[in-house]
């Protein structure tokens, strides 16, 4: 049964595969990283180093893509708006989200591609196994039990170290929170920070994640001239913006809680973690 990763590149599956080079979990067959192509710049640098170390061990990691979400978000002929969660907000003031499809078609899709034609040898479609030929890994850690999904394929198994597992026999001898992985990547790994992998533009960032982002100048004049094309040439009814406040990025309020003098704890200062994992 080979075992893969599906890698984010975020805190999560670092730790995943860092635990299976260094033999704390079951050796890997391969990881996967999906390319949305629009990752910051800190990301492809932590992955360029993930890949590296986890050679070092013998696990390969592959790069698959679905192509450049912001590009293909974009594109007027492509109708792709549909495919991120904006907000969005109708002539009487109604916010409302649309649907999220990008995960499904930029991540899954490209992975499941891979999987089929590469791991599985099979042919554009041929009928894939009617059992189980391989375990997916996934980066999900008990704080985060909404996200478990199983496999809809019979040919893929989703397993889940970081909870101990569910189904199967555990791989660790309790379930581990993202902060367990935080700590034992300090323990083992002093000078590593894994990043949080997610779109510079994605609609789920917190005020936290786009104060991150907006101390990269590059990646916030990115983000912002996103956030100022969605609303141009789109024919979603009602206005789409990035943030959920619907007003454009660059004139949202980021400023913590204490920084307007409030001094309480905002749930909007922690990040949602979608994708990042």
């Amino acid at each position: 049964m080979k075992q893969i990763l599906s890698l984010g590149a975020g805190v999560q599956s670092t730790a995943l595969l860092l635990m299976s080079a260094n033999g704390l979990l079951p050796k890997l067959d391969l990881a996967i990283f999906a390319d949305t192509q629009w990752e910051p710049e800190e990301v492809y640098t932590h992955l360029d180093w993930l890949s590296l170390e986890a050679e070092k061990a013998g696990i390969r990691v592959v790069r698959v893509t679905a192509g450049n979400i912001r590009e293909a978000a974009l594109s007027i002929e492509g109708k792709k708006f549909a495919s991120m969660p904006l907000y969005t907000i109708d002539e009487n003031g109604k916010k409302n989200m649309v649907r999220r499809q990008c995960t499904r078609e930029f991540k899954i899709a490209p992975i499941d591609k891979y999987l089929r034609t590469e791991v599985l040898g099979l042919a554009p479609g041929q009928h894939s196994p009617r059992e189980a030929v391989l375990h997916m890994w996934l980066g999900i850690s008990s704080n985060e039990m909404g996200r478990v999904k199983q496999s809809r394929d019979p040919w893929k198994v989703h397993r889940f170290p970081l909870l101990g597992d569910i189904v199967h026999d555990p791989m660790l001898p309790k379930p581990w929170k993202r902060r367990d992985c935080i700590e034992w990547m300090q323990k083992e790994y002093p000078l590593l920070k894994a990043p949080r992998s997610a779109c510079i533009g994605c609609p789920y960032h917190s005020n936290h994640e786009w104060r991150r982002i907006k101390d990269d100048p590059k990646a916030w004049d990115d983000a912002v001239d996103f956030d100022r094309q969605i609303r141009a040439g789109t024919d979603m009814t009602g206005e789409a913006f990035l943030h959920r406040d619907c007003k454009p990025l660059d004139e949202v309020d980021l400023r913590t809680d204490i920084e307007k003098g409030q001094g309480v704890f905002s749930f909007d200062d922690e990040c949602d973690g979608m994708c990042g994992v």
